[in-house]
């Protein structure tokens, strides 16, 4: 049984802890029925990847099955602290649909095999197509339900050993906005902040970041700072009733497909109220006159209209966030999948940029990831990226990769990245021919084409009271339509 009712209390009980102190530990547990703790033969490390937290338990086997879970104490992702997903999901590796033996299609029906066999035909057919096509005619797609070593080895793999670009992964449909908004604002995909931001931050601001009910354990630290002494602040920015809005200082509820001109007319109320480290914007950013200009337009009364949020709640957002010592702002789907979202996203980094609230103790930005690992996907390489965030235009990357990887730099493929729209027109018999799928069911997540879909994208349109430009700076950092920071290219510019 487990050691709580995770879905009466799906946060479990607080440990309330002060602003600067560890978070204090709680071990949950869930055995299967009749299974004691001396039962248990062996408890084996691993990690959640259940849900996008990144949760570190330990797992019971007994007579060489799975009986149960233990949160592991000494991790400071967790501190012992499971989820519901974390205490129950163990039990799906006994359903009797399981699959435990490799399919192949024969006389068009999928028939059992044994592994042998299957991996002969992997084999077979991935060298007849490597001799016959080259590299190029094989293509690798993943998700975020792997674990890192699994994803840096494919990306080892796919663009090393192999030498395709056709590597790509469905986090690009879940969570590309995080991405997208980190490079344009810091060069690169790294997040700027940490879990043990939550520990010393005085506000917390979440971004359509239903955290309560998506990362139950993340959540769980919030309360328990909340439950002690100087709680920090919390602005929530949600169409919806949520449990975070219940627990936040300032709930702001836009209407949906406006969160662009929500924040152009909060950065418009920092910089009127001078609540700007100039100091650190003229040190460390570019484009602060750009931005200056483009939230200009954008004064609270306006917003208002737009986003049905009265003007005066926008101003003590404002403030809230101005006021901050050390602010941490987080966010997620309610950003990512809506109107202009990386536009929205990177405006979430600029309130960081604008009030040099980045690289110390409380102070940074989560632009969080909806499946478990989809960060490790990006950062090992295994989507559209280059592994460590590698530039696909810089040759000093390519050759440090090379020399790693012990291959010649023209080995691993680096004239353009590849993208998610290449394996659907593989898998629709246009391009190259198997595609090996990790962890995905990629029929259930892309939405069927039309005829109206075109097969080249078209020239983006203009995006009405787009982000500004502010970008963090390191060395000659430009702007090249979106903001961008140079990562060693001669010309500053940077591919994403």
């Amino acid at each position: 049984m487990p050691s709580r009712d995770p879905i009466a209390e799906p946060w479990g009980t607080r440990t309330p802890y002060p602003a600067g102190q560890r978070w204090p530990s709680r071990v949950d547990l869930h055995l299967a029925e009749g299974v004691a703790l001396d039962d248990v033969d062996r408890w084996v490390r691993s990690a959640s990847i259940l849900h996008s937290n990144g949760d570190a338990l330990d797992i019971a086997v007994k007579d060489g099955r799975i009986v149960g879970v233990r949160g592991r104490e000494e991790d400071r992702v967790n501190r012992g602290r499971l989820g519901p997903k974390d205490l129950y999901g163990w039990q799906a590796g006994h359903s009797p649909d399981r699959l435990t033996r490799p399919l192949v299609r024969r006389d068009g029906k999928l028939v059992e095999t044994d592994w042998d066999t299957a991996m002969d035909l992997v084999v077979e057919r991935s060298r007849k197509l490597l001799d016959q096509q080259g590299a190029s005619a094989l293509g690798f797609y993943t998700s975020g339900q792997l674990f890192l070593e699994e994803y840096y080895t494919l990306a080892a793999i796919g663009h090393g050993a192999i030498g395709t670009n056709h590597v790509d992964g469905n986090t690009r449909l879940c969570t590309a906005t995080a991405a997208a908004a980190l490079k344009e604002s810091f060069g690169w995909d790294g997040q700027p902040g940490s879990y043990g931001d939550i520990d010393h931050a005085d506000v917390i601001a979440l971004y359509g970041h239903n955290m309560a009910e998506t990362q139950t354990v993340l959540w769980a630290r919030v309360l328990d700072r909340l439950a002690g002494p100087n709680p920090p602040r919390l602005l929530c920015v949600d169409p919806r009733p949520t449990p975070v809005a219940r627990a936040a200082t300032l709930h702001l509820a836009p209407r949906p497909g406006t969160n662009v001109a929500l924040m152009n007319a909060i950065l418009h109320e920092l910089i009127r109220t001078d609540r700007i480290d100039h100091a650190y914007v003229a040190a460390h950013t570019v484009g602060y006159q750009d931005l200056v200009r483009v939230t200009a337009d954008y004064p609270p009364e306006r917003a208002a209209r737009i986003c049905e949020v009265p003007a005066e709640r926008i101003r003590e957002a404002a403030a809230l966030l101005g006021d901050a010592e050390r602010l941490l702002s987080t966010v997620l789907q309610g950003f990512y999948q809506s109107n202009q979202a990386t536009a929205a996203a990177v405006q979430v980094n600029n309130v960081h940029l604008l009030r040099g609230m980045l690289g110390r103790p409380g102070a940074g930005v989560l632009q969080m990831n909806g499946q478990p690992t989809a960060q490790n996907t990006r950062e090992c390489g295994a989507d559209g990226d280059l592994t460590a965030f590698r530039n696909w235009n810089n040759d000093r990357h390519i050759t440090d990769l090379a020399e790693i990887w012990n291959l010649d730099p023209m080995r691993i493929p680096h004239y353009a990245p590849p993208h998610a729209r290449h394996a659907d027109h593989a898998l629709r018999g246009e391009g190259f021919d198997p595609l090996p799928v990790g962890q995905r069911d990629q029929s259930s997540g892309v939405p069927a084409r039309t005829e109206s879909d075109p097969r080249t994208p078209r020239e983006p349109g203009p995006v009405p009271g787009g982000a500004g430009p502010l970008l963090d700076r390191d060395g000659r950092a430009r702007r090249r339509g979106a903001a961008r920071r140079d990562l060693g290219r001669e010309d500053g510019d940077v591919h994403q």
